[in-house]
């Protein structure tokens, strides 16, 4: 944790988020409070909270990276972005995420925020080298870890590797927290 060497935040969400929705307004808070923070936003590179985050992190001077996709050939990253990488495929894009990433901040989305969500959390079970501060981010993510801990073989263990935060700004500052950054 040097300053030559700041920590890298990847921020999961929706990709079918509009520019004018809260979900968008939200993940440009986080990307915003993130660079305010001097962390690094990195996240899927394409539109939606992607874009939101990007796009909040260097409207206020922060580094972005986008992680692409080879299989999304058709879509052009967004323009907020000041490095690229395109793994060959989308297990290599998570898993480069996962790498690289010192956090991780977890906004609504759909089946690729969950498959980010299910493979970090699922490293950080298997593996205590690999355990990074996980978010989820918004009262949803609260009621869904109650769902699965209804529904499926959840444990308290699993459990307590993520932390849910209603806010922007509890998320950012439990990412500080947990990495050892000062206010």
């Amino acid at each position: 944790m040097s300053q030559r060497n700041p920590e890298i935040v990847a921020v999961f969400g929706g990709s079918r988020v509009a520019p004018d929705s809260a979900d968008y307004v939200e993940a440009y808070v986080v990307g915003k409070l993130l660079a305010q923070r001097g962390f690094v936003v990195m996240n899927g590179g394409y539109q939606g909270t992607m874009e939101a985050s990007a796009r909040g992190a260097k409207e206020h001077g922060g580094r972005t990276i986008g992680v692409l996709s080879s299989e999304f050939g058709w879509l052009a990253p967004n323009p907020y972005l000041d490095e690229t990488l395109t793994p060959s495929d989308l297990f290599a894009r998570i898993r480069a995420m996962q790498t690289r990433a010192d956090a991780f901040i977890v906004l609504r989305g759909s089946m690729g925020t969950l498959a980010e969500l299910a493979l970090v959390w699922n490293l950080a079970k298997i593996d205590a080298r690999q355990r990074k501060p996980i978010i989820l981010l918004g009262d949803a993510w609260a009621r869904v870890l109650q769902v699965w801990r209804e529904q499926l073989p959840v444990t308290e263990e699993e459990a307590q590797l993520l932390q849910v935060a209603g806010k922007p700004e509890e998320a950012v500052e439990l990412v500080a927290r947990d990495l050892q950054r000062e206010a």
